[in-house]
């Protein structure tokens, strides 16, 4: 893998060798979709980096530590194990309150709540009997946040979710990622191919996986009360074996606990995931998730003041809804154990248009009608939502490929149900009379609510009035050898390795010939 790949997800190893991973058999055992039944209707959760890296907030000794991600600073900033561990000294979250976070999430509209229990730098956020690098041994803490926020979310209805870094452990002396300390060990950027018939790191590998990984898996398991998700990461730098060991050993303790796909790759646990803040996507998969930062970084970063507007952030979870994912938003609490105000102001705009709007998401299923020019659509039953992002200044809405008899169409925001004026244009458009103004700044959501079954067309419309057209190259067909996506992150969704003059990308629009570059 290329170093520059600096964010860990292996988004730029996947798009260099352009691979597209065959279509996913969607996984057919008994208590599949059981398992799943809360988590398709839960739709949106808060993710939380937090730890001993939160102390230092990308800096160390003075100077900033290059990289996006603040918990990344041990292995960016190249720092030994041994000053590592006494920065736990320091670490004493005395303003942590469990039950603030979790009524934070539950005022925002989330439903679960996903934490980092171990992240890569090796430091357990909780009473670990396996390693003393834990926060009850080191810190003059002396409490269990794990054990608070596991009251705190069952008391409140959340689910409970745990992040564990079973694939790399930068204080273990045998696991992957740290050569610092120990440069025998497997390279952070190290491919499988590259170590796996190496037989003494292969070996020393193993004995991470087994004196650390899996007892601590265990202690999370069975002593916190039910865990609604095993959230795992850095997944391609294990084995297909190991894998679906780690997807075992938790169904084996707690079997309705859900796995994500970072166990390994695709086709391995419960559903997919994107990359990091990856805005474009081809889904593999009928159930996957989205992960986003309000800013850079994961973990808390005092230099990244690189706030995402909140209209970003909702256009980009309403994005996710209407290809049926969910939306996990990272927190990263700072060293004291509080939600810092720039997070706090987010959630709580999130959350007023959550409140509003809510019955648009939870629950709800992809776009039967593709990608409108003017926003994105969500669908439950017999009701499609629209939510609108550019609001038609001729006061006319069309809503494209949507076949279906319109039975009934209001604004979602109005609780009177005043009925829109409605026209079929054709067999596949409908056009909506709407008000002069959009209700919400950032996404105004109109009910259409059709007779019987609904029937749509996803293909892409271009429009003649109101809006400019734009073909993303995601939503392209790729012809030829070389030619592949990019990572589909913010400045790379684009097509790239554009060497054969033969390869082009087209797209399917009605009434006319493919368009092809």
């Amino acid at each position: 893998m290329a170093q520059r790949d600096m964010y860990m997800d292996n988004a730029d190893a996947e798009a260099e060798t352009g691979r597209q991973p065959a279509a996913i058999t969607e996984l057919t055992e008994e208590g599949h979709d059981r398992r799943l039944a809360w988590w398709r209707e839960a739709r949106f959760g808060m993710f939380i980096h937090w730890g001993l890296y939160s102390l230092l907030g990308g800096v160390w000794k003075g100077k900033e530590v290059p990289g996006a991600y603040g918990e990344h600073i041990m292995l960016r900033g190249q720092i030994p194990v041994k000053e590592y561990e006494k920065l736990a000294e320091d670490f004493n979250p005395v303003r942590f309150d469990a039950w603030a976070w979790v009524k934070a999430a539950k005022e925002a509209g989330m439903k679960y709540l996903v934490i980092t229990a171990k992240h890569h730098d090796g430091f357990a956020l909780y009473d670990s009997s396996v390693s003393d690098f834990n926060i009850l041994k080191r810190t003059p803490y002396g409490r269990d946040p794990m054990k608070d926020l596991a009251e705190a979310c069952h008391q409140e209805g959340v689910k409970l979710c745990f992040y564990y870094s079973h694939a790399m452990d930068w204080h273990h002396p045998d696991s992957q990622g740290n050569t610092h300390d120990f440069p025998g060990n497997i390279g952070a950027w190290d491919e499988l191919e590259a170590w796996i018939d190496d037989e003494d790191k292969r070996t020393r590998y193993e004995r991470y996986l087994n004196e650390k990984a899996f007892p601590q898996l265990k202690e999370l398991l069975t002593e916190y009360g039910e865990v609604a998700v095993l959230w795992f990461d850095c997944g391609h730098k294990v084995t297909d074996e190991q894998g679906q060991r780690f997807v075992d050993y938790v169904r084996s303790l707690q079997p309705n606990c859900l796995v994500n796909r970072r166990v390994r790759r695709d086709g391995f646990g419960d559903y997919g995931n994107s990359g990091d803040n990856q805005l474009h996507i081809r889904i593999q998969r009928k159930d996957w998730e989205s992960i986003h930062t309000m800013n850079d970084s994961w973990g808390y970063k005092k230099t990244d003041h690189n706030w995402k507007p909140v209209k970003r952030i909702l256009h980009n979870m309403i994005d996710v809804f209407s290809l049926n994912g969910n939306y996990l938003l990272n927190v990263g609490p700072t060293p004291e154990g509080e939600f810092d105000e720039n997070s706090r102001r987010i959630l709580h705009e999130v959350g007023r248009w959550m409140q509003v709007n809510g019955e648009s998401v939870y629950g709800t299923e992809g776009s039967p009608i593709g990608k409108p020019q003017w926003g994105r659509c969500t669908m439950q039953g017999s009701k499609l939502y629209l939510h609108v992002f550019e609001w038609p200044a001729s006061g006319k809405l069309i809503v494209p490929g949507l076949r279906s008899e319109a039975a009934k169409v209001w604004l979602l925001a109005d609780s009177s149900r005043k009925e829109l004026v409605r026209h079929r244009l054709n067999a596949e458009d409908v056009e909506i009379e709407v008000p002069a103004e959009a209700l919400d700044k950032h996404a105004t959501v109109i009910v259409v609510e059709v007779k019987g079954a609904v029937e749509g067309n996803p293909v892409k419309r271009l429009f003649n009035r109101d809006y400019v057209n734009v073909l993303n190259a995601f939503d392209g067909d790729i012809h030829g050898s070389e030619l592949r996506l990019d990572t589909g992150k913010a400045g790379r969704d684009v097509v790239t390795h554009w060497v054969n003059a033969a390869d082009s990308i087209s797209w399917n629009l009605p009434g006319c010939r493919s368009r092809r570059l």
